[in-house]
């Protein structure tokens, strides 16, 4: 791939991560025609969170500033709808979004072909699109790794917040030990699929998951995991301190 590239952007509420692999359902008719493109391409496309802050154009949400591209697998109809897996790879960063050919439209329950809704654009845009498309740059893989000890520590760590997590809301007494183990089987030992996956389980904020994304090293990565943890903490001690003074 060039230095920059126009690409599809599938465009939902939060993105994933380099190395996730999510099954995902398709039944409007911009994002079918995307996965014939891409198909008939042999093309990725690019997974990417709207951006929260942005006003919409045309009816559609704007997509953020990094989002990882995706080739797609186990592709399958169900019905009306479009089944297959988006695979994560490499990060990229927007530079240009391309809009829409046609803005949103209300159908209710029943949805137009993807040709119905072509015709209406194809006379005055040819090469447009009902879907989003953006030109990108690819990011370079994460510089630099981290101490095995300090990825045991933050496992360690995450396991004690599942097991509060637990106790405080669902009243499940969850075993620290094996909840530890389950996820040192999982992400141990580190690297950066590991990193990528963690972070797409800790965090929750389109903000982190957008500053993770365009991190430059691994180190970077980490602190935005740390802090979030740290934050998810403090509100558990905050919540049991209510509790307490209930009590």
């Amino acid at each position: 791939m060039s230095d920059s590239e126009t690409i599809p952007l599938f465009v939902l509420p939060s993105g994933i991560f380099p190395s996730i692999n999510e099954p995902l359902r398709v039944f409007e008719p911009r994002y079918k025609q995307m996965l014939d493109d891409c198909t008939l391409n042999e093309g990725p496309f690019g997974y990417i969170a709207h951006d929260p802050d942005s006003e919409s154009i045309d009816g559609w949400s704007q997509p953020g500033t990094f989002g990882v591209m995706c080739s797609l697998s186990d592709m399958k109809e169900q019905g009306t709808n479009l089944m297959f897996t988006a695979n994560a790879q490499r990060r990229f960063e927007v530079l240009d979004v391309v809009q829409a050919a046609l803005p949103s439209m209300p159908f209710g329950d029943i949805y137009p072909t993807v040709d119905d809704l072509v015709e209406q654009y194809a006379e005055d845009q040819p090469e447009g699109k009902l879907y989003l498309r953006a030109r990108v740059r690819l990011l370079d893989d994460l510089e630099g790794e981290l101490s095995a000890e300090d990825w045991s520590d933050f496992l360690h760590d995450w396991a004690q917040h599942i097991v509060d997590v637990n106790a405080m809301f669902r009243n499940e007494d969850v075993d620290f030990e094996q909840m530890l183990l389950i996820l040192e089987e999982e992400f141990l030992p580190y690297d950066s699929a590991s990193l990528w996956q963690v972070a797409n389980a800790v965090l929750d904020k389109v903000d982190d998951r957008q500053s993770a994304l365009g991190s430059t090293t691994s180190s970077d990565v980490f602190s935005i995991l740390q802090r979030a943890l740290g934050e998810k903490n403090a509100q558990l001690n905050f919540i049991r301190a209510l509790n307490d003074a209930e009590d």
